[in-house]
């Protein structure tokens, strides 16, 4: 109760009125107040015949007015026409057969009578008569009133059963038929609606997430932290953070596996078609082929040079090609083999009379006149690799390597030695001695681990080595050197990716390696044992004459895992002209060509304006005012390299007829070739070089001495394997403080770099330097890469080639092919490369620095060869007397030295600023090593196809992959189809200071 207010009044819905009026139209049990059942009889019937009555009454008023308008229609035509007729003749009488006349006007009544005026007749009613309405009254509405008001409610089953008719037919529409004579599928369909209706179809998860958003992070984390793939990890922060359901993230693998598939099965760069034409072997039968028998022609072809010189009448127009290779050796056809199988047309043109980069004795009269030197060491490490890489390239219709096979160096006998390394100092106990070392193939790290304890001092290391290296620091070091090589692949893949790609990829062990110095790894990793560090920077840095607290890590870290591999070392069965032929039938059965004998001059660009200046508006808001400032800014348009000079002013422009193909030039020569001296002057002034060039150093050249020998390989004693005399691995000299007691590490390679040696003067003039070509050059400037001679370093001290002591390799090509003599006949070829010294270059202490060729006396040449010949003897003294003719080829550029600049640097990739401009060579990964320059070719290829980052990092699809997909399998015979037949050689002898020092791996363990 409210105080001061009256209770609120309240209605009852149950009450009903006593004298209430029923309505005039309801049944007999309507009650007054309540809502009758039968609403048809009580409300509908008598509201139809109301509206069936007022549709009548409609009608007959409008049929009413319709019959008006008729009529007056028709007597207004009638006066119409009887006033035009009147008017315009006279009247016309017609007389009957009686006498008497009658009108026309009565005739043109009876024409009116059939006259239609244009008034539509009233329709779109359904009740036009009475009759009608009552019919409707009584045949419709009462029994439907009688229907809806029986007490058994049938007209709702029949209501139910329409709808549900109707509902079906909305529902299945043609299907219907099939889902009624089948339940179970409705049924289905049901549980499926009700599915939906509740949630459970929805790509979202319902309810709480199986871990909370925090432990989500953390596991992601570690996932990344542990290097999960990253398709895994983005699946998990898709189920965990996002929700997606388990069938969601079926859908989206599906979906990405179907987009994957599609795009690696797209053609490959400008091929024509999805299938590369294989080629035919180049060792098949001619027409003249004489009465030589199969392998005859087969050793006689390997005598000829690969290409055709210059200058034997070859003309030239680069219009017929669309990509140029510059370059001569195996590397330079491989990447020019590649790309005539990813359908462009390639012109190879080669500094070298023999492509293959094999040299010949001049002036001879010994008959070494036609034998090639092969100077650049063809030597295969981790050959199954290789020839996975080369079998693209090669590919005939008869095999898959193109006949080609490689034979290892060494025999079982001698463990395939392959290597033997002569370091000052190392085991022995003074500094001036050396003791060599011998590398071999049998049992890989256990192997070299086994000798560096039986002859070093290191600890044994254990039978087996799933136990772990034990207290071998020899075998630790190795497999510490094995888990960073391992990602080794992923860094130098990346130098195609670009930058935008590189910022996705971690920071892999390898790539960190490669700025670091070997130093601080040997001295970290090998404090105890002087001469195992000695060894190990002998075997990674043997190819080049450099201290280990300059060099980097990465290519000493590559170096002696592929020493260390198991496999040894393989030399290709005909030489390098073998492997070279085959790849040149490659070049030009696809419209290829190769040309030697080629001297370039530079390259030849596009003319474009270096400078751009685009206008700039920059928007403000300051004190609730927008400002606008117009700047301008200038973009650099990188010119586009089409071509290339030659020196006689030949002009190579390419021209590609498909516009979908872009020309391009291929580098090989290295980045110092291409950028110093290939460059020309003024796109070098105004454009620049790669980022991080100048702050790199070009490698001291290095001079060749070919040495012709009497007597074949095994009537010689010598062997396959390479000598290496190592000074800058040195024994480091460690002492002990007397007062602390700590070991203090001494450098390795503590020996002078071969400085401040008495000898004659320059010759050359001052102001003056020699080029790469002879003649002499002016001064000229930093962006040029070469200074004045007055910028001199170390001017008061010359390196010259000592003796006993610099950095030397001696080398016998012919020993480590074993069908050399079937073709030569009783010869042998010796290769002995050294630094060479300032008699032969000058160097320049320019950005980068740089080393230019000095012209040396006749006197200066023969007291070289000396000092050469004089340990050769030493080091084989079989040879005394065996000597038919020396000569002295270079010097010739080495590329850039293996310091931890070169591998930091951001341009050092194939894909150079200049549009159309691509550099191969080994500069891209490790100097010295044929496998290292096969890998910058295929890195160059995949450049100049145009793979993207996607199809590199993620989809493993790149120029070898797809060749593999899109070329046919060659046809097999029941015998091998080879260019030349091998047979297994014999034992490789080694030198006498080396027979002393090798064993086998079941000696110590004898002793033991």
């Amino acid at each position: 109760m409210r105080m001061g207010r009256p209770n609120k009044k309240r209605r009852s819905s149950k009450k009903i009125k006593e004298n209430a009026v029923k309505p005039k139209y309801s049944s007999g049990n309507l009650v007054v107040g309540q809502v009758s059942s039968n609403v048809v009889a009580s409300f509908m019937t008598p509201l139809l015949n109301d509206m069936a009555s007022l549709s009548l009454e409609n009608y007959a008023d409008l049929m009413l007015q319709y019959d008006d308008e008729v009529a007056a229609l028709r007597k207004q035509k009638l006066e119409d026409e009887a006033a035009s007729k009147e008017k315009d003749q006279e009247e016309e009488v017609e007389v009957n057969m009686d006498g008497s006349t009658t009108d026309a006007v009565e005739d043109q009544e009876d024409d009116v009578e059939e006259w239609m005026p244009d008034i539509e007749e009233p329709k779109g009613f359904l009740f036009r008569s009475q009759r009608l309405v009552d019919e409707f009254a009584t045949d419709v509405l009462s029994p439907t009133a009688r229907q809806f008001s029986a007490q058994t409610n049938e007209w709702k089953v029949h209501a139910n059963a329409a709808k549900f008719e109707r509902q079906l037919d909305e529902k299945y529409g043609i299907f219907r038929p099939f889902i009624t004579n089948h339940p179970e599928v409705e049924l289905f369909l049901r549980t499926t609606q009700r599915k939906y209706a509740m949630g459970q179809f929805s790509p979202l998860r319902q309810g709480e997430p199986p871990l909370n958003r925090t432990t989500a992070i953390i596991m992601l984390f570690m996932m990344h932290r542990n290097k999960v793939r990253w398709e895994a990890t983005a699946l998990a922060a898709l189920f965990f953070l996002v929700g997606l359901q388990p069938w969601a993230l079926v859908l989206i693998v599906s979906l990405g596996y179907n987009r994957v598939q599609a795009r690696k099965s797209l053609k490959i760069g400008c091929m024509d078609g999805k299938i590369v034409e294989p080629v035919e072997a180049y060792y098949k039968e001619t027409e003249n082929e004489g009465n030589m028998t199969t392998e005859q022609r087969k050793q006689e072809f390997l005598k000829t040079p690969v290409g055709t010189n210059l200058d034997k009448g070859t003309s030239l127009n680069g219009s017929d090609y669309d990509t140029m290779v510059l370059g001569s050796g195996a590397d330079a056809l491989y990447t020019a083999a590649l790309l005539s199988r990813a359908g462009r047309t390639v012109l190879v043109l080669s500094p070298d009379e023999d492509a293959s980069g094999c040299q010949m004795i001049q002036n001879d009269d010994k008959g070494f006149g036609s034998v090639p030197f092969d100077v650049r060491d063809s030597t295969v490490t981790n050959v199954q690799r290789q020839q996975k890489l080369l079998a693209p390239a090669l590919c005939t219709t008869t095999d898959l390597q193109g006949g080609v096979r490689f034979a290892q160096i060494g025999t079982e006998a001698d463990g395939f030695a392959f290597n033997i390394l002569s370091i000052p100092g190392m085991g022995t106990d003074g500094s001036s001695e050396s003791v060599p070392f011998v590398l071999r193939a049998a049992g890989g790290a256990m192997g070299l681990a086994e000798d560096a304890a039986t002859f070093l001092g290191d600890a044994s290391p254990p039978d087996d080595i799933s136990e772990g290296p034990g207290n071998s620091m020899t075998l630790a070091y190795l497999q510490a050197c094995a888990g960073m090589n391992a990602t080794a692949s992923q860094y130098y893949l990346s130098k195609v990716l670009p930058e935008k790609y590189k910022d996705m990829l971690s920071t892999t062990s390898y790539q960190e390696a490669t700025i670091r110095r070997t130093s601080q790894f040997l001295d970290q990793c090998l404090p105890l044992n002087a001469h195992i560090r000695s060894l190990m920077a002998g075997i990674g840095n043997r190819g080049e004459n450099i201290k280990p607290s300059k060099m980097s890590m990465g290519p000493h870290v590559s170096n002696l895992c592929a020493a260390t591999s198991g496999e040894g070392m393989h030399y290709p069965i005909g030489g390098p002209r073998s492997l070279c032929h085959a790849l040149a039938a490659v070049i030009e059965q696809n419209g290829g060509r190769i040309v030697t004998g080629v001297s370039y001059k530079e390259l030849l660009f596009e003319e474009k304006s270096p400078k751009e200046s685009k206008k700039k508006i920059d928007t403000k808001k300051k004190d609730d005012k927008i400002e606008q400032t117009e700047t301008k800014v200038e973009t650099v348009n990188m010119p586009k390299c089409k071509g290339v000079t030659l020196k006689d002013g030949t002009k190579l422009i390419l021209e590609s007829a498909d516009t979908s193909i872009e020309p391009a030039v291929v580098s090989t020569l290295g980045f110092i070739m291409t950028f110093i001296h290939l460059l020309p002057e003024d796109i070098r002034s105004n454009y620049g070089v790669p980022v991080g060039f100048p702050a790199l150093a070009e490698r001291r050249p290095v001079l060749r001495v070919l040495i012709g020998l009497k007597g074949t390989a095994e009537e010689l004693n010598v062997t396959g394997a390479d000598y290496y005399r190592l000074p800058a691995a040195g024994l480091a000299r460690d002492e002990m403080d007397p007062v602390t007691g700590q070991v203090m590490l001494g450098e390795i390679g503590w020996t002078d770099d071969n400085d401040s040696l008495p000898d004659d003067p320059a010759t050359e003039e001052e102001g003056e330097t020699v080029g790469t070509t002879g003649e002499k050059r002016g001064k000229r400037s930093k962006q040029a890469g070469i200074l004045a001679p007055q910028n001199k370093k170390n001017s008061s001290k010359r390196t010259k080639y000592d003796s006993g002591a610099s950095w030397m390799k001696i080398s016998f090509p012919s020993a480590k092919d074993p069908t050399f003599a079937e073709r030569y006949g009783n010869k042998t070829t010796c290769i002995v490369t050294i630094e060479a010294d300032d008699d032969f270059v000058t160097p320049f202490d320019t950005k980068p620095k740089l080393f230019a060729p000095a012209k040396a006396d006749s006197g200066r040449v023969n007291r070289l060869l000396e000092r050469v010949t004089k340990d050769l003897i030493e080091t084989y003294p079989q040879l005394e007397n065996k000597i038919e003719c020396v000569e002295v080829r270079g010097p010739f550029g080495a590329g850039l030295s293996h310091t931890p600049e070169r591998y930091a640097a951001k341009g050092m990739r194939p894909e150079t600023p200049f549009p159309g401009l691509f550099v191969g060579g080994s500069d891209l990964t490790v100097g010295d090593s044929f496998s290292a320059a096969m890998v910058s070719g295929w890195l160059a290829t995949n450049a100049v196809v145009g793979y993207n980052g996607l199809d590199l990092m993620y989809l493993s699809k790149n120029i070898t992959t797809d060749l593999e997909q899109f070329m046919p399998e060659p046809v097999m015979g029941k015998e091998e189809d080879l260019a030349v037949p091998y047979t297994p050689p014999k034992k490789n002898p080694l030198p006498p200071a080396a027979e002393e020092n090798l064993v086998t791996t079941a000696e110590p363990s004898k002793e033991e």
